[in-house]
Parts: structure tokens; C-alpha cells; sequence
């Protein structure tokens, strides 16, 4: 599968696309939902889990929940919007004990995570970058809430058909540990490669393009 962002140039996309007799645009970013009315088909919650090698203490299991809004159909040449998107990380307590003994006081970050599209039986595959959290407190033990939002940019279809979207394999974030006076732990910045655990049902939504 190909993996291509949005945020880049996209001739290799637009390449694949011509070949299988399609058209396709991305824009560079996201925008508000187009002006007219475009029905929704309600915010889908998707529950995974995610082994993430986290440094000094290893393969750690990471659950994430997926949020996004899809709408039910577009008409072909409409942008399919994706609304209300995040990912909310629960990072275990073990995670949590190694991130007070480097001093940390909260973690920020950001992260880019990889979407599956199929249309109409054309797979691509999309890295969203731009993504992030802000500054979170570091509790003394127990699990530790993150929130991932960021930009989602639209897609337009020009010929009729169906458009399916999946949670990708994978996501990588770098993740920043500051102490209580706001300086980065001697661990500096650190990568995060998460993947997806096998088994799980990825699948977010299809939607109809009339």
C-alpha cells in the first residue's frame, strides 16, 4: 500500500489515481464544513490498542480511542469532511512511574498517524502530520489521559462510487517530558512508534459519493 501525506506534494497520489480512472484532490488542510447542508451520520468511536516502545522500560500496551464525525453521503465533487476528530491515549501506570522518576511534570507533543482509505476498491494510504497535544499534568501513579486533535484535511471525489475509512497500522509521536519548572527531563524528546495490535476491527466509515 502506498503511504503518502497530504500535507506533501501529491503526485504520486493524483498518479495512482488517473491509472485506476478516478480523480481525487486533497487539500492542504482542513476547513469548516462546506456551506451546504450535508447530512451526518452521527461521531464514530473506535476502541484499539496499540504496543508503543516507550524509552527505559520498554513495549508497553497503549489503548486509544479514535473520535471522528463522517457525513452519510456527498454529492461527487464535495469535499467529504471529517469533523470532531481526536484520539484520547491512556498511558498504563508503569508508564506513568518511569515518566516521575526522570522528573517529569507533564508531557506535550506531537504526533502524525496513518489513515486507510479504499475507493471503490483503490487502496491509499495517508499519514496525517500536524497532530499534537498540549501540556498534561503527570499524576503521582495510575493511568495518564492524553488527548490527540489536529487538522484533517478533506477529500473530494469527482466520480461516484464509495470511499471507506480505516484506522492505519500505526502512529509515531514525539513526546517532549518537562520538569515543574517548564525545562526538558534529561530525556529530552523522545519517538514513540506505535502499532496497531492485530485482530482489531479498524474500520471508521464508508461513505456513499453520489
Amino acid at each position: 500500500m502506498t503511504r503518502v501525506s497530504p500535507l506533501r506534494p501529491l503526485a504520486r497520489l493524483a498518479a495512482a489515481l488517473v491509472f485506476a480512472g478516478t480523480v481525487v484532490t486533497l487539500p492542504a488542510a482542513a476547513g469548516v464544513a462546506s456551506a451546504s447542508a450535508v447530512p451526518l451520520a452521527g461521531p464514530v468511536t473506535k476502541n484499539l490498542t496499540f504496543t508503543c516502545e516507550m524509552p527505559l522500560i520498554g513495549a508497553q500496551q497503549v489503548a486509544a480511542t479514535v473520535t471522528a464525525t463522517f457525513p452519510e453521503a456527498v454529492s461527487a465533487g464535495s469535499p467529504i469532511d471529517v469533523t470532531g476528530f481526536s484520539v484520547n491515549v491512556s498511558l498504563d501506570g508503569d508508564t506513568v512511574t518511569a515518566l516521575n522518576l526522570i522528573g517529569a511534570a507533564t508531557i506535550e507533543g506531537t504526533a502524525s498517524a496513518n489513515v486507510d482509505v479504499d475507493y471503490n476498491g483503490t487502496e491509499l494510504g495517508v499519514t496525517l502530520n500536524g497532530l499534537g497535544f498540549p501540556a498534561t499534568a503527570v499524576p503521582q501513579d495510575g493511568p495518564l489521559a492524553i488527548v490527540i486533535t489536529g487538522p484533517i484535511p478533506g477529500l473530494t471525489v469527482k466520480k461516484p462510487g464509495s470511499v471507506a475509512f480505516a484506522v492505519g497500522g500505526g502512529f509515531t509521536g514525539k513526546v517532549t517530558p518537562k520538569r515543574a519548572d517548564g525545562t526538558p527531563t534529561d530525556l529530552g524528546t523522545f519517538d514513540l512508534p506505535c502499532g496497531m495490535n492485530p485482530g482489531q476491527d479498524a474500520a471508521l466509515a464508508t461513505v456513499t459519493v453520489n
